[in-house]
């Protein structure tokens, strides 16, 4: 039985950033950067006008001026203001050559043909410089950075229709267990709805992965056996990992091409882990406990998929303090779920009272785990602790 970190150290060292593609700027939320993304226009193209008004010269002041054309977005005044002129002009369109004002429309007067207003007026902030937001050549996202909704409309504007990003990994999630049932479907006796896996999927797509739902498998050894069929860049197996006589994981693997790195981690909850690789594949084998897979999933998945998309990976730990005394911890790694709150500019950890690691409602319930290293002492209310958030992300 090795530890947390060794488990984490291990599992991270198996990975390494896998192959690109290229996608169209409608679809890189989400996806990782292989390339710095470069700017091919300036940002706004030309000086345009941020209001609605008249696009006027300084130097003619307050006297009246004649209007001799208009300036809609899109649609620019083809000549250049002399004096004694002035363009009707609206918000994003060009302002004409020989403008360097805008009088906005609420300070104006016009009869159609003259336009008057005071000399205080004329406004030239009311213009937008040429490379405002960024110029041609700027880095507008660098290599290594996942991608934002927010970066997608930043591209686009630098007219950028498409980039090279790391392909999602597939990670293909198979779970196991005679009384495994899906969700709706008819359930034998004795059975239970299979859970885990549909936590899993969606942080596995929450952390830039493309999860594949391999179904449910029987405990038999033909059914385990098809393991080797998934064509994955990782693969996780839900249960039948332990050392029961149905737990049959280890045996079915131990037939095939399969090279054992460990086999349980000195943690709670998630003990029975089984770490490999099926041929040149990695092999995740994580315990079915429901909450146990979405623990294990935080520390051992997450960075996995990191490692793949070629981005750092660093466990969001804070320092909070107990709102409740906690017990001695045993041998293992201890993870509690927790209510995380912050007042006085400080964030307070509150354990649940019941941590069985088959309660989903605690899980879903909780923002963050307490982290208790093995052989940790009782602590007080008000000591402090290591705590990971929960936010999926």
């Amino acid at each position: 039985m090795i530890s947390v970190a060794e488990a984490e150290k291990r599992i991270a060292a198996a990975f390494s950033p896998i192959d690109t593609e290229i996608m169209d700027v409608a679809h890189l939320a989400g996806r990782v950067l292989v390339e710095d993304a470069v700017a091919r226009t300036d940002q706004p193209p030309a000086p345009v006008s941020a209001m609605d008004g008249f696009a006027v010269r300084l130097a003619d002041g307050g006297a009246p001026r004649r209007l001799i054309g208009s300036a809609p977005a899109g649609h620019p005044f083809a000549r250049t203001v002399g004096a004694g002129e002035a363009v009707r002009i609206f918000t994003g369109g060009v302002v004409p050559q020989g403008a360097d004002a805008i009088v906005i429309q609420e300070d104006a007067a016009s009869d159609g043909v003259m336009v008057s207003f005071d000399a205080a007026a004329c406004a030239p902030q009311h213009i937008r410089a040429p490379g405002l937001d960024f110029k041609k050549g700027e880095v507008l996202a660098a290599k290594g950075r996942r991608l934002t909704a927010r970066d997608c409309a930043l591209l686009a504007a630098g007219d950028i229709a498409q980039v090279k990003v790391r392909r999602r990994p597939c990670v293909a999630i198979i779970s196991i267990g005679d009384e495994l049932s899906r969700p709706g479907e008819k359930r034998m006796a004795g059975g239970i709805v299979a859970s885990s896996g549909y936590g899993l999927y969606a942080m596995i797509q929450a952390w830039g992965g493309a999860p594949c739902d391999f179904g449910i498998l029987l405990d038999n050894e033909a059914e385990i056996a098809t393991v080797a069929d998934a064509d994955a860049d990782l693969i996780i197996t839900l249960g039948g990992v332990s050392v029961g006589d149905h737990d049959l994981v280890r045996k079915v693997l131990g037939t095939k091409d399969f090279a054992l790195e460990f086999w349980k981690v000195a943690m709670r909850p998630g003990k029975p882990l089984i770490f490999g690789k099926l041929g040149r594949t990695p092999l995740l084998g994580l315990p079915g406990n429901p909450i146990s897979t979405l623990v294990c999933a935080i520390l051992f998945v997450k960075p996995a998929i990191a490692a793949m998309l070629g981005t750092p990976f660093e466990q969001e730990i804070l320092a909070a303090k107990l709102v409740r005394a906690l017990p001695a911890n045993g041998a293992r790694q201890d993870y509690m779920r927790a209510k995380l709150t912050r007042r006085d500019g400080e964030y307070w950890a509150e354990a649940f009272a019941v941590q069985d690691s088959s309660m989903l409602t605690v899980m879903a319930q909780a923002d963050a785990l307490i982290v208790r290293a093995p052989g940790a002492p009782a602590a007080a209310a008000g000591d402090r602790a290591d705590v990971i958030l929960l936010d999926d992300h």
